[in-house]
């Protein structure tokens, strides 16, 4: 008993929630599936109802168990992740057992939809419970560190390189005001707009954030922002290992006997992987790795200013107007 008890003080809290959620999960299944115009129909008041109340006392008790067992009360919550959701699943499913075979050995069986309704509902509950705390806490830090931040912000960069350098400015001083995508421009990304050429008088920092820049677009930035007197920092490498994927230099440099390359359909063999990695002029991206034979291919054209030349000449055949780099 002590254990039980040491396991739920904690999180008494979240007890009297889930002891609500696991008995309200099967009454509201019996409202959704026979209460009509107001009433409930005659079986469920005479038969449903009845056992229902019966064997609610005992379900509580072995659901508050259940879930003791499949460590649901004593977590961090505020960091509530996937092992903490099939654990969540695991114990519903125990429940949704418990609730069919004590009801079918010790009540009286209860309709399909009972179960199924009633189950899911309590799913939804405990579930809500946990990782509804972590969602308040998340959007909590969110709109303080939006109100905190005070230097005006361009991220340049397109797709999910854009949202994670966005994701990994917020909490710091920088407010992101716009992201520079000249082929989504118009539209929004997690609220923020996506223009074509931001305005570099209105913003005090600059992030690239975009792997498929050359390195003459990037000098073009840098020079464009040390005219404006705008700060500006180079985050390709660092936004694009945060997706998982590894240089082509991580990898060959790690090779000490012979390798062979394959690019562009030519193979070619070099005595060691530094060898390898000098031999190579331009940016590729790692198709296939078989032993020391490495396949490369060269990178998607992802680039936030893919189509930036077609855009420009057209706004100056509408406009008149000669722009910039941005």
């Amino acid at each position: 008993m002590k254990k039980v008890w040491g396991a739920v003080r904690k999180d008494l809290w979240i007890v009297i929630l889930d002891i609500i959620a696991v008995n309200a999960a099967y009454l509201l299944a019996l409202l959704i599936r026979f209460f009509v115009n107001g009433a409930f129909r005659p079986i469920v008041t005479n038969t449903y109802l009845p056992a229902f109340w019966q064997f609610a006392p005992y379900y509580t008790v072995l659901s508050i168990v259940i879930f003791i067992a499949f460590r649901l009360y004593g977590g961090m919550w505020t960091y509530a992740g996937l092992n903490d959701m099939n654990r969540i699943i695991a114990a519903n499913v125990c429940t949704a057992a418990v609730q069919i075979i004590g009801t079918c050995l010790f009540v009286r069986r209860m309709p399909i939809t009972y179960y199924v309704i009633g189950a899911a509902l309590q799913f939804l509950f405990v579930a809500t419970i946990r990782f509804g705390y972590r969602i308040l806490m998340v959007e909590k830090r969110k709109i303080g560190s939006r109100s905190k931040a005070t230097i005006p912000t361009v991220v340049i960069g397109s797709g999910e390189a854009a949202r994670r350098a966005v994701h990994h400015l917020e909490g710091s001083p920088f407010r992101v005001t716009a992201i520079v995508d000249a082929k989504s421009a118009g539209k929004s990304l997690d609220g923020i707009p996506v223009v074509a050429e931001p305005d570099l008088k209105s913003v005090r920092a600059v992030f690239i954030a975009d792997p498929g820049l050359s390195a003459d677009e990037k000098k073009a930035i840098r020079r464009q922002c040390e005219e404006a007197g705008v700060e500006v920092q180079d985050y390709t490498g660092f936004f694009k290992n945060l997706g998982g994927r590894v240089p082509v230099t991580s990898v060959l440099e790690l090779v000490d006997g012979p390798v062979t390359l394959v690019v562009d359909g030519e193979a070619k063999e070099y005595a060691s992987g530094e060898q390898a990695v000098a031999s190579l002029t331009e940016r590729y991206d790692i198709r296939s790795i078989q032993g020391a034979r490495v396949t490369l291919e060269k990178p998607a054209a992802d680039s936030a200013f893919a189509g930036y030349e077609t855009w420009a000449e057209e706004h100056r055949k509408k406009t008149g107007e000669d722009v910039s780099f941005f």
